[in-house]
């Protein structure tokens, strides 16, 4: 076991590092749980439910795990349009559950297939991001892709019978006492795949909690042991490997969104820190972060990973992460 009062106070000198160097001035909270107990939690600015932009992807991997449980995921390498007919004329045929999971469809995510390109259009977001063009072929490459996200939970919602955001309600978090969640959908009525999930960082413990303890019980034990795998090398943002919708190495699992989402899980521990950008979707999309934010895991990283950890610090090497998950 950790040694708690170190870790609460390496929890209080990251709370004075956010309190006085602006470049972390829009973290928001930090909560920590040791062996599933809170042992440290202070808000320090903005909304207390908020957007966790691209912690949402792995709430949707974790969805799929209890479809799996459930008996209504198909085969990981059964291709989408199975379930989504309307895939099959464009360049999404063919695209499997497994790729879109680890983002290595091989797909475009830029130009007219960026996400907030997508986000801005009045109907028809699926079938946009369906369209993109194949630049790799489908499987080796990883490629960090909102659309993989948004394609997987179209797939989801034909699977399970509603929207993810309703089934994720019932099936994931009334079980877990969640009850803050709100989940925006597409003019489709499809959930956001890729973000716009908005919880407090109380219920992101829940989740980290959930992902500790390897799924159990909600999660098909064999898709939650994959989900935390590394299964391919990863890459940018987090420079970390990817399992299915989380990203997996250096000794923890990491949900990571933009503007300091992020969720660590550890053996003993999790680690949660939220950011408030005063985001406006738009369009255009704004927000009011400064041009050099840096997320508070780097601090988390440096001085409370150490501490949590019951190994050598090199265990967790200090990062510098890439603003932009």
């Amino acid at each position: 076991m950790p040694d708690l009062a170190a870790v609460r106070a390496a929890c209080r000198h990251i709370g004075d590092v956010v309190g006085t160097d602006p470049r972390y001035a829009h973290t928001s909270h930090l909560r920590v749980l040791v062996a599933g107990d809170p042992v440290f939690d202070e808000h320090y600015r903005g909304p207390a439910v908020a957007d966790v932009f691209s912690v949402t992807k792995t709430v949707v991997a974790t969805v799929a795990g209890i479809a799996a449980r459930r008996g209504l995921l198909p085969g990981l390498d059964e291709p989408l349009h199975e379930v989504l007919p309307a895939l099959r004329d464009k360049p999404a045929h063919g695209q499997t559950w497994r790729q879109l999971l680890t983002m290595t469809r091989g797909a475009a995510v830029d130009g007219p297939w960026d996400i907030d390109a997508v986000t801005a259009l009045p109907g028809g977001q699926v079938a946009r991001v369906a369209s993109a063009p194949r630049i790799d072929p489908p499987g080796p490459v990883f490629r960090y892709d909102n659309g993989a996200a948004h394609l997987l939970s179209a797939g989801l919602a034909q699977v399970v019978g509603r929207p993810v955001g309703e089934y994720a309600a019932a099936e994931l978090f009334a079980p877990l006492g969640i009850t803050d969640a709100s989940w925006l959908a597409d003019p489709d009525g499809v959930s956001y795949g890729y973000a716009h999930l908005r919880l407090s960082a109380e219920s992101l413990g829940r989740l980290g909690e959930l992902w500790r303890a390897g799924g159990q019980p909600l999660v098909d034990p064999d898709f939650a042991a994959a989900m935390t795998t590394a299964q391919t090398p990863g890459g940018p943002p987090e420079e970390l490997p990817y399992g299915f919708g989380i990203w997996a190495g250096d000794g923890l699992a990491l949900a990571a969104g933009w503007a300091g989402q992020h969720v660590v899980v550890l053996p003993d521990a999790v680690v949660v820190t939220t950011g408030d950008p005063r985001f406006d979707a738009g369009p255009p999309p704004r927000d009011e972060l400064p041009p050099d934010w840096r997320p508070a895991l780097e601090l988390v990283r440096q001085h409370l990973l150490p501490v949590l950890i019951s190994c050598d610090a090199g265990a967790v090497p200090p990062r510098t992460a890439t603003p932009g998950s």
